[in-house]
């Protein structure tokens, strides 16, 4: 008999294998160059969503803080974003990840541990973008271990 922590710890490998495969089938597109920053305020806090495994019911949980100007995280964010211009693939996948960086129409989405991201906008025309690359294995785990 299987206990809830198992159950949570296979949806978690699941959840993290299949993030991986639709990544990689994704990031078989043309790369683009993108300049983020004309997506998001460089000057206003972005809200970082965690969604995670209730281990005793198995239900996702979501918790949300912000990520201030001021902080630590904030500025290596920032530099992130300003450092990965290039390299994004359009995607038209969706995906569910662990956590996402957020800030009005911007979205940046990652499941901590893996080596792809994805981020989501609209671009200057109204219309909805969103594109995936991929990363360093555990590159953007700053953002939920600090």
């Amino acid at each position: 008999m299987r206990h809830a922590n198992d159950r949570s710890l296979i949806m978690i490998q699941n959840f993290k294998i299949v993030f991986l495969v639709l990544l990689t089938c994704v990031l078989t597109s043309c790369n683009s160059r993108i300049k983020l920053n004309e997506y998001f305020n460089n000057k206003s806090s972005f809200t970082l969503t965690i969604n995670s495994i209730e281990k005793s019911t198995g239900l996702t949980q979501t918790t949300q803080t912000e990520i201030e100007v001021i902080s630590n995280k904030y500025s290596k964010l920032i530099e992130w974003l300003n450092k990965n211009e290039s390299g994004w693939q359009m995607s038209a996948a969706s995906f569910v990840t662990e956590f996402s960086v957020s800030q009005g129409s911007f979205k940046l989405l990652y499941t901590k541990g893996t080596n792809g991201a994805i981020i989501s906008f609209i671009d200057k025309e109204n219309k909805p973008r969103q594109y995936s690359k991929s990363i360093t294995k555990g590159e953007l785990d700053f953002l939920v271990t600090e």
